[in-house]
């Protein structure tokens, strides 16, 4: 019996559920009793995966990712760095100790030499974002890699007592390893 292997089509939702997923694998594997929570309450935080290490205790981890359309930029870099851009001043704005960028390969090889312009580095110099790859595969599960590590930023503790306070001593998390 023959199967017509049909063609995945997703919508960009779906395209981004995904990818959230695929991000919290990444993080459930390599940090330390994680709980996860994907897509918090925007008005606390803007991730869309947000990570707390040490069953909850620890540090904040949050990522934003950005998936843009299914084929790559062609035309220049510079529009691919403007719209990033919207995406990066968020993600330096959110209260976590470590935050990440996650982007398709095919993106990451168009900016590869570029990805210092958009300062991955804190103004006051105290942390580094980290750089996620994000490798869809078509109807297998896409992936998520660490390119670069992220360094820790400084968080205003009162912006810090707020997520504590509203959502972790709230919400149960997404995802939890439970010990």
């Amino acid at each position: 019996m023959t199967v017509k292997e049909e063609t995945l089509r997703l919508t960009p939702r779906q395209r981004e559920g995904r990818a959230i997923n695929a991000v919290a694998e990444l993080l459930r594997r390599t940090l330390s009793v994680p709980n996860i929570y994907l897509e918090p309450p925007s008005a606390l935080i803007a991730a869309d995966v947000l990570a707390v290490d040490r069953a909850g205790a620890g540090d904040l981890h949050a990522v934003e990712i950005k998936l843009f359309e299914k084929k790559p930029i062609i035309g220049p870099r510079a529009r691919l760095l403007e719209i990033i851009s919207s995406g990066y001043r968020r993600l330096m704005s959110m209260p976590a100790h470590f935050r990440y960028f996650a982007l398709p390969t095919s993106y990451l090889d168009i900016l590869h030499g570029d990805l210092s312009r958009l300062g991955l580095y804190a103004q006051d110099g105290i942390g580094r974002l980290g750089v996620i790859a994000i490798t869809e595969k078509g109807a297998d599960s896409p992936t998520a890699e660490l390119v670069f590590a992220p360094e820790r930023f400084r968080v205003d503790p009162f912006k810090l007592k707020a997520i504590e306070s509203k959502l972790l001593s709230k919400s149960r998390p997404d995802i939890e390893v439970r010990i």
